[in-house]
């Protein structure tokens, strides 16, 4: 089983990274969180990082999950560990929610908030909703001890994506797992935005929608 990969980032994209390893390529799946801080980390000229690993191994097949924190990986392990709610899945909470925003949008008994996840509608919502509600206590022992959402040491705070830059990403990516490429879905986003003022990823992606 591998835990943990520590190499050089030989290509990034949403949802996969190529990490190489001496002389050896993997291929990882990894979070939006965890691409935009990979992005970042290139950004500023560091191509050496540590993935942290997750490797699922079934009847399909072995697929590499990786993570930047310890913490992440732990987390996608307890929710993708509920009941219905697969890897893919985990991966997608875990690009929008950290623990805490979900441990309160259960308490708050808001499932609509949930649907700020792309392709995630009211029914798999309301299912992802009543699976975490059940299963309460095992995020509460989660965060235990998990006081904030610890940046790893080799980002630079300040130069991290500023709220309106980690809203366009999102929604990038929104438009991406709609089925755009990545060029076409920035093309669009910015040239909706340069219209018009947004704070909600659905109604934007609506409106390109619509002018398609």
């Amino acid at each position: 089983m591998i835990s943990g990969l520590f190499g050089m980032i030989h290509k990034l994209e949403v949802g996969a990274a190529q990490l190489d390893v001496n002389g050896v390529t993997y291929e990882i799946t990894i979070s939006f969180k965890t691409y935009l801080e990979l992005k970042e980390l290139l950004n500023q000229g560091k191509h050496e990082v540590r993935l942290e690993i997750f490797h699922s191994i079934n009847e399909r097949g072995q697929k590499l999950f990786g993570f930047l924190h310890l913490k992440d990986k732990e987390f996608f392990k307890v929710i993708k560990g509920l009941q219905g709610i697969g890897e893919m899945t985990a991966l997608k909470i875990l690009s929008f929610f950290n623990p805490w925003e979900l441990y309160q949008i259960v308490l708050s008994g808001e499932a609509k908030d949930l649907e700020k996840i792309p392709k995630v509608k009211a029914k798999t919502s309301e299912k992802i909703f009543f699976e975490v509600r059940q299963n309460l206590k095992k995020l509460e022992l989660f965060l235990e001890g998990t006081p904030a959402d610890p940046l790893p040491t080799n980002i630079d705070k300040a130069s991290l994506p500023s709220p309106k830059d980690r809203f366009k990403e999102t929604s990038i990516q929104a438009l991406i797992q709609l089925g755009f490429d990545e060029k076409s879905a920035q093309k669009e986003v910015e040239k909706v935005l340069a219209k018009n003022s947004f704070d909600d990823t659905g109604e934007l992606v609506r409106e390109i929608l619509k002018s398609l």
